[in-house]
């Protein structure tokens, strides 16, 4: 990563005091001198001081976790439901030398599938930002089955876009974007509630209102009994992974989640 990057995440407010940081300290990596704010470190093999005094370098945490239902995506509790951070061991919440770890996005209570955890701020940033448009592909189970008719009209509907969804508590009501809706089969290896002979189907958005997959299919005249996130940007959940369980991401995932 960037040497300016690495030191703004560890404490520096702004990129302005990191350079003045570079000018008027001594930092060094491996040995050297190092005046340009764009160095690329490496956060797995390089030592980094600054005057003589030892910083360790660490690498961010990146993780996925298959979130279960009756969990809560928020550290703040009420007393009635558990919390997914309850899942990780203290080292992992609060790393030696990194930010705390923090979920990238959230889940509904009675929604299950991926989370990305991360120390990494910018990267959640990047992913969470309306501006940026990162699809999320969920799959969704209906109360009332569709004929091949319906599921047409689901779908130009949703790919149209312009779909008025009514406002729902303090959400106000909205105008959708363009999504895609297919009818997978039951061999989809996502399908949790395989051989219920419930009625699904996969959602992908670009956009995330309060309660938006659950709004879209009422707006349809429809009801979403079952709801699974099985993917982020370019992260697909990985299907192995029970409920409730984590894993970290490998180096090939991690370059995945931050491609554009």
């Amino acid at each position: 990563m960037r040497l300016d990057d690495f030191f703004t995440e560890h404490g520096f407010k702004t990129y302005r005091a990191v350079r003045k940081l570079l000018k008027n300290k001594n930092v060094t990596v491996n040995g050297v001198r190092v005046l340009e704010p764009g160095f690329r470190l490496n956060t797995k093999s390089d030592s980094l001081s600054v005057d003589g005094e030892s910083v360790t370098v660490s690498s961010h945490i990146y993780l996925m976790m298959n979130k279960c239902q009756g969990v809560v995506c928020t550290t703040v509790l009420d007393g009635w439901n558990k919390s997914v951070y309850s899942m990780f061991p203290e080292d992992l919440l609060h790393p030696k030398n990194l930010p705390i770890l923090h979920s990238v996005g959230r889940l509904d209570i009675d929604t299950e599938g991926l989370l990305v955890f991360t120390t990494d701020g910018k990267l959640s940033h990047r992913l969470t930002t309306p501006e940026s448009h990162v699809k999320k592909t969920y799959l969704v189970y209906l109360r009332d089955p569709c004929d091949e008719a319906e599921r047409k009209r689901y779908c130009d509907t949703f790919a149209d876009g312009n779909l008025f969804v009514k406002e729902e508590k303090r959400a106000p009501s909205f105008r959708t974007k363009p999504a895609l809706l297919e009818w997978p089969d039951e061999e989809d290896e996502y399908c949790t509630l395989s051989g219920s002979g419930l009625t699904f189907c996969r959602l992908t958005l670009t956009e995330g209102k309060f309660h938006q997959v659950k709004r879209m299919f009422a707006a349809m005249g429809n009801e979403v009994i079952f709801l699974k996130r099985i993917s982020m940007g370019n992260l697909f959940l990985d299907a192995s992974l029970k409920p409730g369980e984590w894993r970290y991401l490998c180096e090939r995932e991690i370059l995945q989640m931050q491609e554009r």
